[in-house]
């Protein structure tokens, strides 16, 4: 069943140059943090993205149980984020 993570990283890297599409479906919230639908498993879809960045560099990948409250993010972030992590209710 999918579901949907919270994928933060350090602001020293930009999200936009790492490919996240083959991951499931993405939306970008800003250039150091991103929600990602995906069938992996919240280990597979970590471990997936931390072999994509520079060593050492701080990730955080956290499931979403509720479409979160956010402000100033990238234009239809919010819409997203209704369609997806509400979707998983419904599954």
């Amino acid at each position: 069943m999918p579901a949907t993570y919270s994928v933060v990283v350090d602001r020293s890297v930009d999200l936009d140059e790492v490919e996240l599409d083959d991951l499931g479906v993405e939306q970008r919230l800003s250039s150091s943090h991103a929600l990602v639908r995906t069938e992996l498993t919240q280990s597979e879809l970590y471990h997936d993205i931390k072999w994509r960045l520079p060593d050492g560099t701080s990730l955080f990948v956290g499931r979403l149980a509720d479409t979160p409250k956010m402000k100033g993010q990238r234009p239809g972030s919010v819409a997203w984020s209704r369609r997806h992590v509400t979707a998983q209710d419904q599954e």
